[in-house]
């Protein structure tokens, strides 16, 4: 049996990743950049092979693809207010790296993106046949640039490859996105929410995001784009309401745009995102077609409910907690 490569392991989407594979007996080798960083891989010691390296450093990706068949590609840096350099020479330079060593070891690749290469929608759910029009920053544009890489590569040189795009991920172990908002309005931090919660929002499990990633790896086509969602997307105002009567909060909705606006400038955006960012995630739709993914077989399997009430009382713990008071 074949090795199967997973790079940014370590983190919130990956571990979980990770955890999945080898319930399904895979054997798991991660790429880590950090080895003292391996908190949630602690308890697989022995299970999973770990190998140092860097996406950015090709040179230093050639022992973590020996004997490779097929590599998660999962490395990425999400924080938007990081200097832009460093988003850039991880999110395409790395995955440049990765797709070439795919190529030379002739091993298939699931790329991960996002859903935010395709920006809000309209009135209708936004499919993979969608133009790409990424959010105005840069994590989404350098992961649109990443995914035509990867798509050239596929129809020019034969790359083995397919392409995910989650959208907005939430469950234990993660600390920004959706989970960050709702972090904010457990909190306390957060209490008057921007608009009156009528657009949608289009949330996924991270377990059933893993999951759909192994159905992508497997039965996808080769050269394709599949957005990763729930099989129905949700209106802001639903999803706040479950957080609220969950975790005992009050929330009041209707803040005009034009006042955010102002207190933003003075305060800026939330999780990194700029003033117009901020304000667009609570006032447009946010929704996907799933029906590609399902097409697979894959199927939701958390309901909302359940999967919020798991993510609160994850947030409440002392090790969610730690990670957000040190950010302060």
């Amino acid at each position: 049996m074949g090795v199967t490569l997973v790079t940014g392991g370590t983190g919130f989407i990956g571990s979980h990743l990770v955890e999945r594979l080898l319930k399904e007996g895979e054997v798991v080798r991660v790429l880590v950049r950090n080895p003292s960083n391996l908190r949630w891989l602690a308890r697989l010691r022995g299970k999973v092979e770990v190998v140092v390296g860097d996406v950015t450093r090709r040179s230093s990706l050639r022992e973590a693809f020996k004997d490779v068949d097929g590599v998660y590609h999962l490395a990425a840096v999400f924080r938007h207010g990081l200097n832009s350099e460093l988003v850039w020479r991880v999110n395409y330079g790395g995955t440049v790296n990765v797709v070439n060593e795919c190529l030379r070891r002739d091993a298939r690749l699931l790329h991960v993106s996002t859903v935010g290469v395709l920006g809000p929608a309209n009135s209708e759910p936004l499919s993979e046949d969608s133009p790409l029009n990424p959010n105005p920053n840069h994590y989404a544009r350098s992961k649109a640039r990443a995914e035509e890489y990867v798509l050239r590569k596929c129809r020019e040189e034969g790359l083995k490859a397919v392409v995910v795009r989650p959208a907005f991920v939430y469950g234990p172990r993660g600390t920004y996105g959706l989970n960050l908002l709702i972090h904010m309005l457990i909190s306390g931090s957060l209490k008057v929410i921007i608009g009156d919660g009528s657009n949608y929002i289009h949330p996924i499990h991270v377990r059933d995001l893993a999951k759909a990633l192994t159905y992508v790896m497997r039965r996808g086509s080769a050269g394709e784009a599949y957005n990763a969602a729930n099989e129905e997307p949700v209106r802001l105002r639903e999803l706040v309401e479950l957080v609220m009567r969950h975790a005992n909060v009050k929330v009041r909705f209707g803040l005009p745009p034009a006042i955010a606006r102002l207190a933003l400038m003075l305060r800026g955006g939330i999780g990194g995102s700029s003033v117009r960012e901020t304000i667009m995630l609570f006032t447009r739709n946010w929704f996907y077609s799933t029906a590609k993914l399902r097409s697979l077989g894959w199927k939701q399997e958390i309901p909302l409910d359940e999967g919020i009430k798991e993510t609160i009382r994850w947030l409440r713990s002392p090790e969610a907690l730690k990670h957000f008071t040190s950010k302060r």
